[in-house]
């Protein structure tokens, strides 16, 4: 299909609203690059400095670095801006850690000089680009966006009511539906019908699906932690501790843990914590998952914009992708971070190829894919209409095509410093776009490759020292990672078990639709690509398990691609209804879309908060965790029965954590823990830390009796070694009593 048939353009709207809109942001980039080194400077607790600090991260220098860049498509800037500034914090944290020169304040001044200067570039780009004809679209209603936005605001409300009543510590082996209040299916009712409205409308209103979508996320992804009060899941507090331990000393304990040789997103976030004026990343944490999720969203839509050719489709695309969110790894993380710098690489390369000349591939079809590595796609021109700066037609200058390479190879090496597993997807996408002559940047697969594999040997020696076996034992070994990410997780309770297939049948069913709507798409441009992208990221079951996650770290790279192929066969089936013969009325087709739409999302409920009972955190825990590590002692210990909980949220390197009983116990628990603590208890941790959550985790998902932490608690507590601190369903703490002649270690 010729490309004119693949619009690049952005969402409508008036070409002067659309100079405004660049100029602003611009603006606002250059008023943070000035208040935020100037708040750390004085460390002014003023209110909105964490919100500000927030801002600065994803807003400078990226916004006039990539205005400056004259890129021919807003949107694009904007993903591009967002990119920029995210892999400048992830690089600056990393390089004052590596070079032993921390200082939060001096990262974020450089940092904001380097926006300052660009920001001139900026605007002289803005104000010097011709303007296009006016987009001959109709604008959206006001009074229609009016009602829109008020219906989403009245589902936020709802949520919230909803977050008082919720008790994720009641929820079963079939999870968060369980206890799920009215007020939270009322609110995804609500969101459901203005998605579902927004989207059949004739005239698209951006603003009003965006706020949708936004509203989806913070739904369906924070009742659990803003009912609790904390952020979940336990793994969240072990980044806390360790972002707490960069802040404290500056450096990274890459001997003490694998995690910090990649330093990207811990130092990163550590000098976040510092410019927001923070005790630590706990307040970061809590709305973690619809934050990223919000930062992903325009390079999924642009994503969904550019392979299916449609604005409509592509919201439709961006809503099957946050309801099939399930697999809860945007919390605060590497991985969070890294699935934005992805996404957005991906669709700033995909823009670029479907707004260049393309030089067609003649001859039989195996003999031109096997000349398609050779091809050369033209510069990207700018796209039809839609208040696009710059004249149909023409084509980016060579300089922007290396400013472009430049900042992608920027934001390339902020990833390869800041995860282990997202460089290794990206490189198989990136191989994708070259073997399929769908880009000019050819070698940067080969970059990508170089930068991950030079880290991994030289700066990620913490990592692999003394592990080679483990690392490579499970190259290769494609049905054992297989294996090890989905048959090892189908264990424990039997009800729990048909809910984890519920979750795999979920993901199964996104990719059954995706490989339909490829199919609809087949013969168009960029479908070929697209498959590709689709597949790339199952190279990874050929590398590492990951721990038994490689399965889920396949779906979640490979869904901004799967979610606007899946949305492409769902609307091509809505609009075969619409032209049948017994075609559907409006309001019918409108309940029927929303009626889809709240299936949708009831069974993102079901299968995201399936482990909501073991993997929330309460406020109350996050208190005892803090008081427990506060008066254990320097080079002391705390026993835990199972890695679940707040409990690593500080004091990283300064107090340990141990597992009681001890891994691979062969015989009687009992046995075990009085071999463990010594018959007295004398031998035994400071304190014992259990919670609740604990005891659900191990009856779910290893099949243990009720009370089996109980009964560990009343083992330690028959030695007579230990005392109760704090015993309730909640959380139970047990201190050590000192021995006899010598004084007391502390209370919690």
């Amino acid at each position: 299909m010729a490309a004119a048939a693949w619009p690049v353009a952005g969402p409508a709207g008036g070409v002067m609203a659309g100079r405004r809109f660049d100029l602003g942001a611009v603006a606002l980039a250059g008023v943070l690059a000035v208040l935020v080194p100037t708040l750390t400077m004085l460390d002014a607790a003023v209110p909105g400095r964490a919100l500000a600090a927030v801002a600065f991260v994803v807003a400078v220098p990226g916004v006039p670095l990539a205005y400056a860049l004259r890129l021919p498509h807003r949107l694009v800037t904007v993903v591009l801006a967002l990119c920029l500034s995210v892999a400048a914090a992830l690089l600056g944290g990393a390089v004052a850690a590596l070079l032993g020169r921390w200082d939060p304040f001096t990262a974020v001044t450089v940092t904001a000089a380097v926006g300052l200067v660009a920001t001139p570039f900026a605007v002289a780009a803005i104000q010097s680009t011709p303007v296009p004809p006016p987009d001959p679209a109709p604008a959206a209603p006001r009074a229609a966006r009016i009602w829109g936005l008020g219906a989403v605001a009245l589902a936020l409300c709802l949520w919230w009511v909803a977050t008082r009543q919720v008790d994720a510590g009641a929820a079963g082996a079939v999870g968060l539906v369980a206890v799920a209040p009215p007020a939270y299916w009322l609110a995804l009712l609500v969101l459901a019908g203005v998605l579902a409205w927004a989207l059949l409308r004739p005239v698209l209103d951006h603003v009003v699906l965006a706020a949708a979508c936004a509203a989806a996320a913070v739904c369906c992804y924070l009742l659990v932690n803003v009912a609790d009060g904390a952020a979940g899941p336990g793994t969240t507090w072990v980044h806390v501790g360790f972002v707490d331990f960069v802040s404290r000393t500056g450096e990274l304990a890459t001997g003490a843990d694998a995690r910090f040789s990649w330093p990207g997103f811990l130092a990163g976030t550590a000098q976040l914590v510092a410019t927001a004026g923070l005790a630590d990343a706990a307040p970061l944490a809590l709305p973690a998952p619809a934050f990223f999720a919000a930062l992903a969203l325009p390079a999924l839509w642009l994503v969904g914009r550019l392979l299916t050719g449609s604005p409509r489709v592509a919201w439709l695309g961006a809503v099957l992708y946050l309801a099939f969110n399930w697999y809860q790894q945007d919390y605060l993380s590497a991985q969070a971070v890294g699935f934005v710098l992805y996404t957005g690489v991906l669709a700033v390369l995909l823009w670029a190829f479907m707004a260049a000349d393309v030089p067609p591939l003649p001859g039989p079809r195996w003999r031109a894919w096997l000349r398609a590595p050779r091809r050369v796609p033209g510069r990207p021109r700018a796209g039809p209409g839609a208040g696009e700066p710059g004249p149909e037609g023409r084509a980016v200058s060579g300089a922007t095509v290396v400013g472009l390479e430049a900042a992608l190879t920027l934001v390339i090496a902020a990833l390869v410093v800041s995860h282990q597993l997202t460089p290794v997807a990206l490189v198989a996408a990136l191989l994708c776009f070259t073997l399929t002559g769908a880009t000019r940047l050819r070698t940067l697969w080969v970059a990508a490759a170089a930068m991950f594999v030079g880290w991994f040997s030289y700066g990620a020696t913490g990592f692999w020292t003394g592990h080679i076996e483990d690392l490579f034992g499970d190259l290769g070994r494609v049905r054992g990672n297989v294996s090890t990410g989905v048959g090892e997780r189908l264990v424990g309770d039997p009800l729990y078990q048909q809910m984890q297939y519920s979750r795999i049948g979920w993901t199964g069913l996104l990719c059954l639709a995706a490989a339909a709507g490829w199919l609809i798409v087949r013969r168009r441009r960029g479908a070929v690509l697209a498959a590709g992208l689709a597949a790339a990221p199952a190279v990874l079951m050929a590398v590492q398990s990951y721990g038994g996650e490689v399965v889920i770290r396949c779906a979640l790279y490979a869904s901004p691609v799967l979610a606007p192929l899946a949305a492409v066969a769902v609307s091509t089936v809505g609009s075969a209804l619409t032209r049948a013969p017994w075609r559907l009325r409006p309001a019918l087709r409108f309940a029927a879309a929303a009626t889809l739409v709240a299936a949708a999302l009831a069974t993102l409920t079901a299968t995201r908060g399936l482990n909501a009972s073991f993997e929330h955190v309460t406020a109350g825990q996050v208190e005892r965790a803090r008081a427990v590590l506060a008066a254990a002692p320097d080079g002391g210990r705390v026993g835990t029965v199972e890695a679940v909980g707040p409990l690593p949220l500080a004091r990283f390197g300064q107090v340990s954590a141990v597992a009681m009983p001890p891994p691979g116990c062969p015989g009687e628990v009992a046995d075990c823990l009085l071999e463990q603590v010594g018959a007295d208890g004398s031998a035994g941790p400071e304190y014992v830390y259990v919670t609740g959550t604990q005891e659900k985790s191990g009856q779910l998902r290893s099949g243990l009796p009720a009370g089996w932490t109980d009964r560990i608690v009343d083992t330690l507590l028959r030695t007579g070694g230990y005392r109760v601190v704090v015993r309730s369903a909640e959380v139970t703490v047990l201190e050590r009593v000192p021995a006899p002649g010598r004084g007391a270690e502390g209370g919690s």
